[in-house]
């Protein structure tokens, strides 16, 4: 198919936003814990683009895109709230991979819950082949890195998070023309933030937290995420989700780990040894042939 100029946007704030976002969070969790990052950033977030809704005059929604955007906006953010408690432990360049592998379980989700059909035999072959590089990753945490930086556990939980991610975003699919996209959106962010806010208010108790050690570069990694991550990011992507066949949205996953690899190797001395290299490519491989379009694929 071919691409207007608001889906190639779409695509690079996708592409490149997200993939800087893992070393973000990196700095952020620094001095600010995870879930009140997760609840401020979605907060502050979502009044911006109700902000814009207004000021676009943008109609109300639906009941149905209400309801959904309500429904998938808590699963996206806590998907996100998730990677942000697994990168204490797990290297930002380890968790984009793993999260990368987020097409296998679109997949297997729309397949066994929203009937989107059986996947062709090529798909199911880059599922299994992206799925040994996960493997391969969790087995790596007996080699050069230590259990307090890197854990199977933390694995698992991102495959959570993944889970999470996927059942967002198959949700979201169920309203494809949105007239409202920012109203969309901010509805989205802020059911998010409130179930952030509630896992915020329970595990961390910010009333008791000492905010004057919170350093500069955690704020400004805040800031980023805030504009880049979610009023940019979050917006292009929900859009794609919505407008762009899944296996081309998907391949933002091909593109976010190498760049989020690179960042984390080049500016936090993130550990790349040849084992996760090798990993990253099988899960890459395992993406690239999940997203082919089979020949027989109808153009619903």
């Amino acid at each position: 198919m071919q691409l207007n100029r608001t889906a190639v946007f779409a695509f690079l704030a996708v592409y490149i936003v997200w993939g800087s976002t893992y070393l973000a969070i990196r700095y952020a969790i620094e001095t600010i814990p995870a879930w009140s990052l997760t609840t401020s950033r979605f907060f502050v977030a979502a009044f911006l683009m109700a902000l814009i809704s207004l000021l676009k005059k943008e109609k109300p929604l639906s009941k149905q895109e209400r309801q959904i955007s309500l429904l998938s906006g808590i699963f996206l953010v806590l998907a996100n709230g998730t990677v942000c408690v697994v990168e204490y432990w797990v290297p930002s360049g380890i968790v984009a991979v793993v999260v990368g592998a987020m097409p296998i379980w679109i997949m297997f989700l729309g397949w066994l819950c929203f009937q989107h059909g059986r996947p062709s035999f090529i798909k199911i072959l880059g599922a299994l082949i992206g799925l040994s590089g996960v493997v391969l990753i969790a087995s790596g945490s007996k080699g050069s890195l230590t259990p307090s930086e890197y854990s199977q556990f933390g694995i698992l939980i991102l495959c959570v998070s993944s889970l999470l991610w996927s059942v967002g975003t198959l949700l979201q699919r169920k309203v494809r023309k949105v007239s409202s996209g920012f109203r969309f959106s901010a509805y989205q962010m802020l059911s998010g933030a409130v179930s952030a806010g509630l896992i915020c208010l329970i595990f961390e108790k910010p009333w008791a937290y000492d905010y004057s050690t919170v350093s500069s570069r955690s704020i400004m990694a805040l800031i980023y995420l805030i504009f880049f991550g979610s009023v940019i990011g979050f917006t292009a992507y929900s859009w794609l989700s919505r407008n762009i066949e899944p296996h081309l949205v998907s391949t933002y996953a091909l593109v976010n780990p190498i760049i989020a690899v690179g960042l984390g190797w080049l500016f936090y001395d993130e550990p790349l040894t040849k084992s996760f290299i090798g990993a990253t490519l099988l899960v890459v491989l395992g993406i690239a042939l999940l997203m082919k379009p089979s020949r027989n694929l109808s153009k619903s």
